[in-house]
């Protein structure tokens, strides 16, 4: 009975709270291929130090030789997102100073992947840009690991090198905290943020809250919305709780408020391990999509929830008339095994654990 009382008080109250749906299926195009995309998007790129060993010890010194088997599948999407965690700041070290370039080595002092605090070397960037990889986040909780200064060395080495990126900006500018980027005749917008900073400072404002500075958030898609050049907002937030595979309420809550502000899709990280996606639909009408965390897509962590990831596809579309809708969703699973992350679509083990998050495999 007191269920039953309750309960119309909850659906007054909470009037996103049943929208979400288990129903992965979207609406399928309609219009011509060419007003088609697909997108892929992986989780955490982590390069912990026996990665980052294997590549250093190799004669091409290549950080792709850890996922050949992964990049025909970034090959097979027209745009490729990941999550870049940790800075790629050349020969800034640990006390924050400049050394300059010592050149690709791994001394834990200016280039390290282990004792929590992370920096790659630059040459990174054009490997994940040969691999695929065409836009990437900067915003996480180890952005910081090499200070203000080494966000500003990353920036310079994503811009030289020519690979997008979204999720921060140089101390004491004042740049959007949005990139808009064009995929064929489709312009998509970026928003990145990241919950913690691992007790970083961020005096200069470089990077955005993904809790803290919500409603700045919300404001920014909603200006981004009335744009109409702009076809979809996608928001790659990091946040969660570590290795948990249920989102913590705050990722739904805020989630749901990205969506009804505007944003078409939330692709999350940080928990280094998978958590489910569904489908959400919103007050306006809109099919949107939520995947809370894609886990680890390179990392060297231990057991299959950290080992197993997918790379996952989202299909957009619009039509002549203005009308603009995700119209398909898929993914391939992977696996790192050793030092390198494989397509996993043949292990069954791999399979049956990437199926109880992401639906069944198609």
């Amino acid at each position: 009975m007191i269920y039953l009382k309750i309960m119309p008080l909850i659906l007054l109250l909470s009037p996103f709270v049943f929208a979400k749906s288990t129903d992965l299926t979207f609406r399928p195009a309609r219009a011509p291929a060419s007003n088609t995309i697909k997108v892929s998007f992986i989780g955490d790129i982590l390069i912990h130090d026996a990665l980052y060993l294997k590549v250093l010890n190799s004669s091409s010194k290549d950080f792709s030789q850890l996922w050949p088997e992964i990049i025909p599948l970034f090959q097979a999407a027209d745009y490729s997102y990941g999550n870049l965690e940790g800075p790629a700041a050349l020969g800034i070290d640990k006390t924050l100073k400049d050394r300059g370039d010592v050149g690709f080595t791994y001394d834990k002092i200016v280039y390290s992947g282990t004792d929590f605090v992370f920096n790659y070397h630059p040459r990174i960037i054009d490997d994940l840009k040969k691999s695929g990889i065409d836009i990437v986040s900067t915003s996480n909780n180890h952005t910081f690991d090499r200070g203000s200064i080494g966000i500003d060395k990353t920036i310079d080495a994503l811009t030289e090198k020519g690979l997008t990126f979204v999720g921060t900006r140089k101390a004491q500018t004042q740049s959007p905290f949005y990139t808009i980027t064009q995929v064929q005749n489709f312009k998509l917008a970026w928003i990145a943020c990241t919950e913690a900073l691992n007790g970083f400072k961020d005096k200069y404002s470089q990077v955005l809250k993904c809790y803290d500075q919500a409603d700045e958030i919300v404001k920014t898609i909603k200006e981004l919305k009335t744009d109409s050049s702009i076809d979809f907002i996608l928001v790659t937030p990091h946040w969660g709780v570590e290795y948990k595979e249920t989102p913590h309420p705050l990722q739904k809550k805020h989630a749901q408020m990205f969506l009804e502000a505007g944003a078409s899709a939330i692709i999350g990280s940080h928990p280094h391990v998978l958590q489910p996606v569904e489908k959400y639909k919103t007050q306006d009408g809109r099919e949107t999509f939520i995947a809370y965390s894609l886990g680890n897509f390179a990392a060297y962590q231990k057991d299959i929830q950290r080992k197993a990831s997918a790379v996952i596809y989202l299909d957009f579309s619009k039509d002549s008339a203005g009308e603009k809708w995700i119209s398909g969703y898929s993914y391939e699973p992977t696996y790192r095994s050793g030092t390198e992350v494989f397509h996993a679509r043949k292990n069954a083990e791999v399979v049956k654990h990437v199926e109880k998050f992401l639906g069944p495999l198609k």
